[in-house]
């Protein structure tokens, strides 16, 4: 058995991220969306997996409306503040 620990948070922004970051009003380039991604990880908790039993229960929130409101939010103030001040 392959064991690898794995931060799920991680994954839901990059998942999260090929779905609705193009559509952002926001420059694309691969540094943008870096700073997007790395101010959304410092604001939200990390979820840290060994098993793939343990990254289904990690993922039980992103059934949660509520959850994907949130997710959503801090996406599009993510993007606001990198939109702000971009570094290059």
């Amino acid at each position: 058995m392959d064991m690898q620990l794995r931060n799920y948070t991680e994954e839901a922004v990059s998942l999260y991220l090929d779905r609705w970051f193009k559509e952002a009003d926001c420059c694309h380039c691969d540094l943008c969306r870096m700073n997007v991604t790395a101010l959304m990880l410092n604001s939200l908790k990390p979820k840290y997996v060994v098993t793939d039993k343990g990254a289904l229960y990690a993922q039980l929130d992103d059934f949660d409306p509520q959850h994907k409101i949130d997710f959503m939010t801090l996406m599009t103030k993510s993007v606001a503040t990198v939109s702000q001040n971009p570094r290059h």
